[in-house]
């Protein structure tokens, strides 16, 4: 492991292994629960829930549906090619994704 130094002054620490060895090495790590999940899992959530409700509604409801998944694949691999995604960039602005003012 190697230490550096943030700009503000915190330790920075640089762990070989990542989180998991530090955790199997048995160190302590704090875990804040009350942090949303991460926006690019809410994403994969997302898609993947509008893309099942696509074929869903399009298997019980009218063969159209199966477009309403094929626009969500077309943006996730727009997203890929591009790097913007426009579905991470709306849920940034989510209340849930904000955080509270001090």
């Amino acid at each position: 492991m190697r230490r550096g130094a943030a700009a503000r002054g915190a330790p920075v620490h640089i762990l070989k292994g990542g989180i998991d060895a530090w955790r199997q090495a048995g160190h302590p790590t704090i875990v804040d629960r009350s942090r949303p999940l991460e926006i690019m899992r809410q994403v994969q959530i997302i898609a993947r829930a509008l893309v099942l409700t696509g074929v869903l509604l399009s298997r019980f409801v009218a063969p159209g549906f199966l477009g309403y998944s094929a626009f969500i694949g077309a943006g996730l691999m727009f997203a890929g090619v591009t790097g913007w995604c426009g579905m991470a960039n709306l849920l940034r602005f989510m209340p849930w994704n904000q955080r509270p003012a001090a």
